[in-house]
């Protein structure tokens, strides 16, 4: 007789098993321990980098990791071993469009056995003074804000 594994359920975003692959996927790549902090929007930064990646399939979702150029850079330093000083833009968008890349990975393995089963797409990266992803309707969203020294990660699911 097969018996079906269980299937856990999340009735909302399940926000907590991205933060546990970003926090993992930070420590393992950069040797940084973030810890997530309060998110009050007053005091959040600008950022000019955002990773980001859609998670296709039932519960669709968008998967966004935003910063600051000079937070990027140490924990691009050290995921890479390229000095900071030596890192372009080029690669500093390259390094957080590989971070996005390992969090909805390692996501995607975390919730096999949900109801969250889906599809990456490619990772990209929006650049620019002050971007920002402005969603035009009110969906469900997730947000985290996860720090280490000067490193300043702001990590969002948005609902699709």
């Amino acid at each position: 007789m097969n018996a079906k594994p269980d299937i856990k359920k999340y009735e909302g975003i399940p926000g907590q098993v991205f933060v546990a692959a970003l926090l993992e996927s930070v420590e393992r790549m950069s040797g940084f321990v973030l810890n997530e902090v309060n998110h009050d929007q007053a005091t959040a930064p600008d950022h000019e980098i955002i990773g980001a990646m859609v998670l296709q399939g039932e519960n669709a979702m968008l998967l966004t990791l935003g910063t600051k150029k000079t937070s990027a850079a140490p924990l691009v330093s050290f995921m890479t071993g390229i000095e900071t000083a030596a890192l372009d833009d080029n690669l500093l968008n390259d390094g957080i469009t590989e971070l996005i890349n390992m969090v909805g990975g390692s996501a995607r393995a975390r919730l096999e056995a949900t109801n969250y089963k889906f599809i990456l797409s490619v990772p990209f990266t929006l650049v620019g003074e002050c971007v920002k992803i402005e969603v035009k309707k009110r969906t469900d969203s997730f947000i985290a804000r996860l720090v280490c020294d000067e490193i300043d990660l702001m990590l969002r699911l948005y609902k699709l």
